[in-house]
Formats: C-alpha cells, sequence, structure tokens
C-alpha cells in the first residue's frame, strides 16, 4: 500500500509541472479600515483571527510530522540495538549446539568402541565356554587316559575358570561403562533439544526486530518522500509566482485616460463572477494534491458554465495557459494595476484585446478546476499582490459561513 501511495504522489507531482496554478490556493487577509464599511472590517477582522488560528494548528500540525519522524529515528535505533543483541545470543547459542553436538559425538565414538570391545569379549567367551564344556568335568576316564597327571588337571580346570571368570567381569564392566555412556548421550541429547529451541526463539525474535525495522523503514521513507515532493512543489509553485510578477512587469502598458476608472472605483468593483469566496487573501490552504500554499487572491466557488466578466476596462496583455496558474487571462487596467484570473475552462479573449466593464472573458467548468476548487482571482500594483476584498464591491460577495447562515 505504501509503495502504490508514494508511486501516485509521483504522479501528482509530475502533474504539478503542468497544472501548478491549482496549487495556488489561498490564505489569510488584511483589511484597512474605511468609515463606510465598518461592520464589513470587523467581519473580516474576525475572520483573520479565525484563519491566524488555522494557520497556528497547521503549524503545530507541520511540528508533529516532524516529531513522528524524530520517534520513527530513534524507534530505528532501538531496534537496532534489540537485532544486535539477538544475533549476538543467537551466535552464543550457536556456538553452544556446536559444542553439544561435539561432546554427542564423542559419546557416540565411545560407546562404538565400548560395544566392539565388549563384543570381541563375548566372542572370546563364548569360544571359552565352548572349549569347558568340551572337555569336560574331571573323572575317572579322563584322568585315566589323559596324558597329564590330575594334579595338573586340576590346575588346568582352575586356570580355565578364572579366565571365565575374569571374563564375565569385563563383560560386567563394559555393560556398565555403556550404562554410563547412554545415559550421557542421553542427557546431551536433551541439552541439545533445548538448545535448539532456545536458538529456534531467539530466531523467530530476530525475524520479528527485522521486520519490524523494515516497516519503520518504510514508513520514515514514506514520510520523507512526502516532504520532498511538497518542497520540489512549492519550489516550482514559487518559480511560477516570480514568473508571473516578472512577467506584468515586462509587459506594463501605457495607461489610458479611462484606466483611471480602476482606481478611482476602488471598493465597488463588480467581482468576475458571482460566486461564495472559499478562499481568502493571504489564506493558507491545502488544495486538493495535499500542498499547503499562502494565496496571492482569493477564490471563488462557481457553478460550471458561468460567463467570467472584466471587473473594469482595460487591454489584455495575456490570454492563454499559463504555467503553475493554468488558463488565465490578465489585464492591464492602467497605472501597474492588474488583474489576474485563472482556472477558466474556455478563454474567450485574446492578447491586445480591449474590453470594457463586464465583457465576457471566459466560462468556467469543472476541468479547470480538476485539483482545487473555484475561479481563481487576484490584483496586482506592479509585483505586489493587493487583498482583492477592498477592491470588490461587498455587498456582491459572501463567504461560505454567511451562506451556511442564510
Amino acid at each position: 500500500m505504501g509503495k502504490r501511495t508514494l508511486a501516485k504522489q509521483t504522479v501528482l507531482l509530475t502533474c504539478t509541472s503542468f497544472f501548478l496554478f491549482f496549487l495556488l490556493a489561498a490564505p489569510s487577509y488584511s483589511i484597512e479600515k474605511k468609515s463606510n464599511n465598518k461592520e464589513k472590517i470587523t467581519d473580516f477582522r474576525i475572520k483573520i483571527r479565525r484563519l491566524e488560528k488555522g494557520i497556528s494548528s497547521q503549524e503545530k500540525q507541520i511540528q508533529t510530522t516532524e516529531n513522528r519522524e524524530r520517534n520513527l529515528l530513534l524507534e530505528l535505533e532501538v531496534l537496532d540495538k534489540n537485532l544486535a543483541e539477538r544475533q549476538a545470543r543467537l551466535e552464543e547459542l550457536e556456538a553452544q549446539m556446536s559444542h553439544q553436538l561435539a561432546l554427542i559425538g564423542k559419546k557416540i565414538e565411545a560407546l562404538n568402541t565400548i560395544y566392539s570391545e565388549k563384543e570381541t569379549v563375548e566372542n572370546h567367551l563364548g569360544k571359552r565356554i565352548k572349549a569347558y564344556y568340551t572337555m569336560g568335568g574331571i573323572g575317572l576316564l579322563n584322568v585315566t587316559f589323559s596324558t597329564k597327571s590330575l594334579p595338573e588337571l586340576l590346575l588346568f580346570h582352575d586356570a580355565f575358570d578364572t579366565l571365565i571368570l575374569y571374563d564375565q567381569n569385563v563383560i560386567k564392566v563394559y555393560r556398565e561403562t555403556i550404562r554410563g555412556l547412554e545415559g550421557a548421550k542421553t542427557a546431551l541429547t536433551l541439552e541439545k533439544s533445548i538448545l535448539q529451541d532456545f536458538i529456534d526463539q531467539v530466531v523467530r525474535e530476530k525475524k520479528e526486530v527485522t521486520l519490524s525495522k523494515n516497516a519503520k523503514k518504510s514508513l520514515l521513507i514514506h514520510i520523507r518522500t512526502q516532504t520532498k515532493l511538497h518542497k520540489q512543489a512549492i519550489a516550482e509553485m514559487q518559480e511560477a509566482s516570480t514568473a508571473l510578477s516578472d512577467s506584468l512587469v515586462s509587459l506594463r502598458k501605457k495607461t489610458e485616460p479611462q484606466k483611471k476608472k480602476f482606481l478611482a472605483n476602488k471598493g465597488k468593483l463588480h467581482p468576475p463572477v458571482k460566486g461564495v469566496i472559499v478562499t481568502l487573501f493571504q489564506q493558507v490552504k491545502v488544495n486538493k494534491l495535499g500542498i499547503s500554499r499562502k494565496s496571492s487572491g482569493i477564490t471563488l466557488k462557481v457553478d460550471d458554465g458561468v460567463k467570467i466578466k472584466a471587473i473594469s476596462g482595460g487591454t489584455i496583455i495575456f490570454s492563454g495557459y499559463l504555467r503553475g496558474y493554468g488558463n488565465t487571462i490578465i489585464i492591464d487596467h492602467g497605472y501597474q494595476y492588474y488583474t489576474v484570473t485563472s482556472r477558466i475552462e474556455k478563454l474567450l479573449v485574446h492578447e491586445k484585446d480591449s474590453v470594457k466593464t463586464g465583457d465576457v472573458l471566459g466560462i468556467t467548468g469543472d476541468t479547470a478546476t480538476l485539483f482545487d476548487e473555484g475561479l481563481y482571482f487576484e490584483i496586482r500594483h506592479g509585483k505586489k499582490s493587493l487583498d482583492p476584498l477592498l477592491w470588490l464591491d461587498p455587498n456582491r460577495l459572501s463567504t461560505a459561513e454567511e451562506q451556511a447562515a442564510k
């Protein structure tokens, strides 16, 4: 599962190279005082405090992730130590087992020698007994017909008895020795069995520790890879934002008299679409790719197929796909004021076109918001991003909380 998740994230990162505009979702905002908009300012300030709490919560989550990585490293260190201890114990037990097998081998060798010697003595004893009974007892006929005298016969008979008795005693000693060796062999075999049980247990423990270590290493790699992917995506996003700022400066147009209307209508401009604010200026928000970003504008939730309109007259200085933003329209309203509208499904204007307030610029759609919700709108003065809520008519905007309260 971890590998599939990692592969999925890698694909998503590749997508950011082409759809980085989905990462520019949004953040908290600031409000300047205006006496004729006091209630709205108060409401915005309350929302700012809530957003600050949200940012603090995100920072705590980042700290939690870092703590998790540190804890994993500590756990891996403990597992490495346990693994080394079990390996040392296993080597010790295997050495004992080798010694035990050597002892058993010696006992078996001794038993084989004793059995062989015992068999030899038994064969000799059998032959002597057979000869003894073949000779028979010392009777009248034996004495009469023997070439030996009676004392010699008696002496021979006694010597034969002594040999047989000696052989019997030797066999008895062999039997006792065999019993001792068999007992020692049995004891050693039992000890071997116990040692084998210990070895099996240590092997199982070592396997469990190894599995646990590998699982934690995989998790650590997964966490670090996630962090790397996020940082790489953010770096590309920042690069796109910088490129946009440079483009805005390089594409400056000479201001026209009518462009003064943009500055004069601050706080009264109609929004590009009628929608609900889902991301505020400077708000930190996590998009559908799991990447957090501070917004340089606002995001409006809007239905598919809605017409996007110019908030004021000006000249189209860019209309097309912009890396990091998607389908984008940039309008020069004069005096270095620009509006940036992104995540557009269908573009209806072209570069160098002149537009008036309310002219249709494009159409919204679900494909443009595949990785992030809503229409992205931004106001800039030169390279500096401005809070669109200070420029747009507040009576024509609403937040998700206000919609829910209705």
